[in-house]
């Protein structure tokens, strides 16, 4: 075998070698839940749908479950959505973010059982130790098991969208679709191999300056590497959060299509 032949192979297995692992990220693996009190409910108010309530953690959140749907049923139903805030935002997390899941249109277009909204505090002014945050979500969905743990979804906004993100790659098991607007995450070429297997839509403005910069290449590459993934890129709409009827660049497709689909996909 020549030299120019043996390079010549040697450059296919390689190629052969990273394809497969590339293949193996893109399988979603099951992720494990431990009950961890620290997590459940220290307090608890309920009003209607929604429940407030304050861990041990220190961690504040607001969750709806549709009035119709059993919290207890023991089989998963119905899909959830976990909203996190931007910085110095937690106080209006519920009322700006929740409400966009949370309207009857939007609920129908998850199925007759709607979906199940988690609207997070951060425990200062900004979210961090992505640790804590896996534990809890994962602990509300103990509590409540009509919420089906194949089906989460993360939504964050400005300081929330990088967060989602970077927890989105701390634990790939946790998410099957992430949508982040103006986040400012750049990802590491490791954490952007575990985002492999989820579902990502990004949303940047170019006008919206010193966040663009920094977010618009980890959106772009996810849309790529990643499964059923979008990468929005507008030119002056400033810093925003993505909206329902937002378009995706997919034909008609708006972003909620896109959710929906996102959560239903194998």
């Amino acid at each position: 075998m020549t030299k120019r032949v043996a390079r010549a192979v040697g450059a296919l297995c390689a190629v052969a070698a990273l394809a497969g692992i590339y293949a193996a990220l893109r399988v979603r693996p099951s992720g494990a839940a431990e009950y961890d009190n620290a997590y459940w409910p220290a307090k608890q108010l309920k009003d209607g749908s929604w429940s407030w309530c304050l861990t041990p953690s220190g961690i504040n959140y607001n969750l709806y479950v549709p009035e119709s749907v059993d919290r207890d049923d023991a089989k998963p139903t119905i899909p959830l959505i976990v909203c996190f805030h931007g910085n110095g935002g937690k106080a209006g997390a519920k009322d700006r973010f929740g409400r966009l899941f949370t309207d009857p249109a939007v609920q129908a277009r998850f199925g007759a059982s709607g979906v199940a909204v988690l609207a997070v505090q951060s425990r200062v002014e900004y979210f961090s130790d992505p640790h804590a945050y896996a534990r809890l979500i994962r602990n509300i969905a103990m509590q409540h098991p009509c919420i089906d743990t194949r089906r989460v979804a993360g939504y964050g906004f400005s300081q929330g969208a990088a967060f989602v993100q970077e927890l989105a790659m701390y634990d790939p098991a946790l998410f099957k679709a992430v949508a982040s607007g103006s986040s400012y995450y750049s990802a590491s070429i490791p954490e952007l191999f575990r985002a492999a297997r989820v579902r990502f839509y990004c949303a940047t403005s170019r006008n919206d300056k010193g966040i663009y910069e920094q977010g618009h290449r980890t959106g772009r590459i996810l849309s790529v590497i990643c499964p059923d993934s979008r990468y929005v890129e507008y030119g002056t709409r400033g810093h925003f959060s993505i909206e329902p009827a937002d378009k995706s660049g997919k034909g008609n497709e708006t972003f909620i299509d896109w959710l929906v689909g996102a959560l239903r996909a194998r």
